[in-house]
């Protein structure tokens, strides 16, 4: 039922429920071509990839670090020269197998690391990297010849080291390296100990055939 106020005809018994109603904001008049209002949201990144280089399922998402890498080592006890070692005698003072069939373009870095401890000793002594591939009796020569002297009388402790880096990209199912000592020159004199020697090579893998 509608009732007239001034001529104007309104609805009776139009209640309001809440205070919200009772102070309604006015409405904007509305064409029928217009779309409706779109808020401008700020667009999502993809945060799958992050600036440290890695993605969220673990990968590397620059190609630099995409490649493979490989970390092994090896120590021994070392070994003990007597007095009066034979000149031209050899002995492997530590050496590591490497499988590296996986690997298509790689290099590996060796780091040998030993202490020379003397006791009124004279020597001179070659150390050397070779490699022994699966199948081969030969030895190959990865790095060149270290020497460590002592034409008096010694008596104390050093620390010798020796770095080489093998390029061969050939692929082959095992690879035995090795530091070896030759006595040069002359036989030993006094004694000589090689003591905590460590073998550390490390196997990066790289898209291009050069490295």
């Amino acid at each position: 039922m509608y009732n007239c106020f001034f001529g104007i005809p309104y609805r009776r018994n139009f209640p309001y429920h809440s205070a919200y109603n009772r102070n309604p904001q006015p409405v904007q008049p509305k064409r029928c071509d217009q779309q409706p209002n779109k808020q401008n949201k700020p667009e999502r990144r993809n945060n799958s990839s992050r600036s440290n280089g890695f993605c969220s399922n673990g990968s590397c998402a620059n190609s630099s670090c995409a490649n493979k890498s490989f970390l092994k080592c090896s120590s021994s006890g070392g070994i003990f020269l007597p007095e009066n070692t034979d000149k031209n005698a050899t002995y492997t003072v530590a050496s590591i197998n490497l499988d590296t069939s996986a690997y298509r373009h790689y290099k590996i870095n060796f780091n040998f690391a030993c202490s020379i401890a003397t006791v009124n000793a004279r020597m001179h002594l070659r150390f050397q990297l070779f490699k022994q591939e699966k199948y081969q009796l030969n030895l190959v020569p990865v790095s060149s010849s270290f020497a460590f002297t002592r034409n008096e009388d010694s008596n104390e402790t050093n620390v010798f080291t020796l770095t080489a880096c093998d390029f061969d990209s050939m692929e082959s199912r095992c690879c035995n390296y090795r530091v070896n000592i030759e006595i040069m020159g002359f036989d030993t004199v006094g004694t000589i100990m090689i003591t905590n020697p460590i073998l550390i090579a490390y196997i990066i893998e790289t898209d291009n055939e050069i490295v």
